[in-house]
């Protein structure tokens, strides 16, 4: 996950979220343990010098196979989402909140939709998120350490570890060469490696490379056995202060949780918040009798539901723009050093033109501007279930001196 200082503009996509996101840790995690206990916090190893070199190499092999398997078994599974982020204050009070409940489904093409649940106006105030924030947080565990990575990283081997019932190799994990710039995010931390599966059940550790504006906190993964097979996280959680290089301090909470895994290909309606099939009344044909004559179906009458279809949930739009023009930059507000990000909601019709656009976070004195560029944009027609579909989501623009 990346996260900035949002007076320098840029950013945890996340998971996670990026990746991830902490709070309290009320729930039950992986391995039935939660972040803080005793058997975190004091670790017993055993065995250090137990395995040859060839071993150790066996099992790195084998787990970074497994993690493959992980990333492409993911693609088939449709999850809920439960992502929060809290900025805490001097004295420890929640100063600012991120929180972001989505499920993650399906399209009848195939295509991974978010239909988002809960999503407040963020009140975060020395952090922004940014798109890449949030495309991390739309997929699960983006430090997945495949085979193809696997000439980019040293793995130190630690010793053995027992968590309740579970006996883990443990291991830590560094890049063998960290680039100052770099698109990709490497993993630096610690592993615990179920010996009986060979898969990673927990993981510890951060992102980087890290610059002068984007700074990553120390994130625990906890993965659970999902369907007998794999292991997926099911709880991200994180406790940490991000310094920058112009010597501010802030200090996050996260958390997100997944949940209701399930092999999700298929056709889906996803609706907006609050829609439900029960809540919307539909007259249904009566049933064709033999003294009934058919109507033609070129003639027959619409069913009329006195509502039109809900808009896809289309999540954040960026990417998916054919035509994204810039927004201008308002004299007055670049004169008072206003930058920073500023959210728009938008509705996009059948042909791809956006309809509706409304400034849901950012700086007032730029939230009209990003409005009309949001007018401006353009995307390709989506269709649902083989017909023509409105979608609604979000586009970001960054403003910056």
């Amino acid at each position: 996950m990346r996260i900035s200082v949002s007076l320098l503009n840029r950013s945890f996509q996340i998971l996670l979220f990026a990746t991830a996101i902490a709070g309290a840790t009320e729930v039950a995690v992986a391995q039935g343990t939660r972040p803080g206990t005793s058997s975190e916090s004091q670790p017993v190893m055993t065995g250090s010098a137990a395995l040859s070199e060839a071993q150790i190499d066996n099992i790195v092999r084998s787990f970074t196979a497994k993690e493959t398997q992980f990333r492409r078994a993911l693609n088939e599974y449709a999850f809920k989402r439960d992502a929060l982020i809290q900025e805490i204050g001097m004295g420890g009070q929640v100063v600012g909140e991120y929180h972001r409940v989505s499920d993650f489904t399906f399209d009848d093409q195939g295509n991974r939709f978010e239909k988002i649940g809960f999503f407040p106006m963020a009140t975060l105030q020395g952090v922004s998120i940014t798109n890449e924030d949030l495309e991390d947080l739309g997929g699960v565990n983006p430090f997945a350490l495949e085979a193809a990575k696997l000439s980019q990283y040293n793995f130190k081997y630690v010793g053995k570890e027992r968590i309740d019932e579970l006996d883990l190799y443990v291991f830590d994990v560094a890049p063998k060469v960290m680039p100052k710039k770099t698109t990709d995010r490497y993993f630096m931390g610690r592993i615990w490696v179920d010996d009986h599966d060979l898969q990673i059940v927990k993981a510890k550790g951060k992102a980087g490379p890290e610059t002068k504006t984007n700074k990553f906190p120390t994130v625990e993964t906890y993965r659970e056995q999902i369907d007998g097979k794999y292991w997926f996280p099911t709880y991200v959680y994180a406790d940490d202060d991000l310094v920058f290089d112009n010597g501010s301090d802030v200090r996050i909470r996260m958390r997100v949780k997944y949940s209701d895994y399930k092999v999700g290909r298929g056709t889906v309606t996803i609706r907006e918040v609050g829609e439900a099939t029960s809540d919307r009344t539909q007259t249904q044909p009566k049933p064709q009798t033999q003294s009934s004559p058919t109507t033609p179906r070129s003639t027959a009458q619409p069913v009329s539901t006195g509502e039109e279809n809900p808009p896809l949930e289309g999540g954040i739009l960026n990417s998916k723009a054919v035509s994204m023009p810039p927004p201008r930059y308002p004299a007055e507000a670049k004169r008072a050093g206003a930058s920073g990000q500023v959210q728009v909601k938008v509705l996009i019709d059948e042909t791809g033109k956006v309809i509706s656009a409304e400034a849901v976070f950012g700086p007032e004195s730029l939230r009209a501007a990003a409005v009309e560029a949001a007018k401006q944009a353009r995307f390709a027609p989506a269709k649902s279930n083989g017909m023509p579909a409105k979608v609604s989501g979000i586009l970001f623009y960054e403003f910056k001196q």
